[in-house]
């Protein structure tokens, strides 16, 4: 099929209302963590989703509408939360390319890109009980797909919330919650969760 603006509108706009949706429970998860800002800062980023993402048409030149968007997420503040989600998207914008074959090889491309771009930023790996967690196994699934899209978002996503519910049992290595050591531990790091919730978005809006 060719490349569909539409759908990828709404699969994005469908993961930025799952996370908006449970800001409340990130907010309580960072409370046990961290400052408590994480809901918070959340809720910012997504309504600047919606704002930059709901004008989009059949017409919208992703990578151009994928740039813009990035660059009004690094105007948000809010901690290492906001420039760590502007990155993650910044990958997307990279990786948009219009020629991509299908809405499938392009859907493929921008999340391949979104995962090497936020690791060049954030530097974790999976058990440091950071939002790697959650997205690190969701693009190994992704990366290695020899299934249809439908199946590969579904299973994406089952592996973001298993490698989320994981950082119940570590130590944290990054943000506040290394400094408190055994404390954190029974805790699901709150930006895994956020991830978990992004590619249980993304499954969900591709069926839309």
């Amino acid at each position: 099929m060719p490349l569909e603006p539409l759908k990828i509108k709404t699969m994005l706009l469908t993961a930025a209302r799952e996370i908006a949706d449970h800001v409340d429970i990130l907010t309580d998860l960072d409370c046990a963590l961290g400052d408590g800002d994480h809901g918070t800062t959340m809720k910012k980023l997504t309504q600047v989703m919606f704002d930059q993402i709901e004008p989009w048409n059949e017409t919208t030149n992703l990578k151009d509408g994928l740039e813009s968007l990035t660059d009004a997420l690094e105007d948000v503040s809010g901690g290492s939360a906001g420039p760590l989600f502007a990155a993650f998207v910044y990958g997307m914008a990279e990786a948009a390319e219009s020629d991509a074959p299908t809405t499938d090889d392009f859907i493929k491309q921008i999340l391949l890109g979104a995962y090497d771009e936020f690791f060049t930023t954030s530097k974790a790996v999976i058990g440091d009980k950071t939002m790697m967690d959650a997205i690190a196994p969701a693009t190994e699934v992704i990366r290695n797909s020899t299934t249809d899209m439908k199946t590969t978002l579904e299973e994406a996503a089952r592996a973001a919330r298993s490698g989320s519910d994981n950082t119940a049992g570590m130590l944290a290595k990054y943000g506040r919650a290394r400094y408190i050591g055994d404390r954190c531990l029974g805790h699901k790091d709150p930006g895994s969760v956020t991830f978990a919730y992004f590619y249980e978005g993304l499954a969900t809006g591709y069926f839309v």
